[in-house]
């Protein structure tokens, strides 16, 4: 009996949709859709670009719209009031077609070298993760000081140990579509991620030249991102500690019935010895 010759390798699906979440952003978004499209163009990534407009009052989506003809790739989704960052993303995910999926934002923050530099990676680990290259040299000395604080505690619950947890990140769609996202402001990237990496098994980080808007104003430090920041610490908490309580319950029954009955014994005994010394 004859072996079959092998078929020829399979080249794996490097297609990108990329979102991008604009509210109010009319002064940035064409420099922005002229970034992507000079950064995708030399590569060979077949690819998708959408606009989710998140009820902007300045006129962001009819500027899209207008703009049509030089952006074919580009199509626009629009919100009917202001749903939130998050919120649009997760609107973006849904929407999109291709292999893999990144956010970019609408304010025009990355030039088209570092987003081409970034894109290129698409399909060289299940996560691609951009972090802010000398990030005092782009931003402000206290928006700095909160992100370094932001990743240190994201790290310290997680034990990654990652540079950044808000930039720029490449999913697998299916990965990504399948994540329930809770957060709608602006901790719903390092929600994504920790939960990402979670069902994949490799990520790379890349360094990214930030350019700090020049137009516009900024929608970060605002009350109800610092609330939706403080309720995703939380989420990650809470799913990081659930993981951890599965690992040990896991490895407690694979232990056999005779170690877990051992477990539960020692247990009792500890609950014991906490209520006796409360009424010491």
């Amino acid at each position: 009996m004859s072996e079959r010759p092998p078929g020829p390798a399979v080249a794996p699906d490097r297609s990108l949709s990329v979102i991008i979440p604009a509210f109010n952003e009319r002064e940035n978004i064409v420099a922005t859709l002229e970034n992507i499209t000079t950064a995708l163009e030399p590569l060979a990534l077949p690819h998708e670009v959408l606009v989710i407009d998140d009820g902007s009052r300045d006129g962001t989506a009819e500027l899209v719209a207008e703009s049509a003809a030089r952006f074919p790739n580009v199509r626009l989704l629009k919100n009917d009031r202001n749903m939130g960052f998050g919120w649009s993303y997760r609107r973006g995910v849904e929407a999109a077609s291709l292999a893999h999926v990144v956010m970019v934002h609408g304010d025009n923050a990355w030039g088209w070298a570092t987003l081409r530099e970034f894109f290129r990676h698409t399909g060289e680990a299940d996560v691609i993760i951009g972090y802010t290259r000398d990030m005092l040299t782009s931003r402000t000395w206290t928006r700095t000081c909160v992100s370094k604080a932001f990743t240190l505690l994201v790290n310290l619950i997680t034990w990654r140990w990652l540079k950044y947890y808000n930039g720029l990140q490449i999913h697998q769609a299916p990965v990504l579509k399948s994540l329930r996202i809770e957060s709608s402001g602006y901790g719903f990237q390092a929600e994504v991620l920790v939960k990402a990496l979670r069902l994949t098994h490799s990520y790379v980080e890349v360094p990214m030249d930030l350019i700090e808007r020049e137009k516009g104003e900024s929608k970060a430090f605002r009350v109800k991102n610092f609330v939706d920041v403080l309720r995703t610490l939380r989420r990650i908490a809470r799913l990081e500690w659930r993981g951890h309580e599965g690992f040990r319950e896991r490895r407690r029954r694979a232990s056999g019935p005779a170690a877990a009955a051992t477990a539960d014994r020692v247990a009792r005994q500890n609950r014991s010895a906490c209520r006796a010394g409360e009424h010491t």
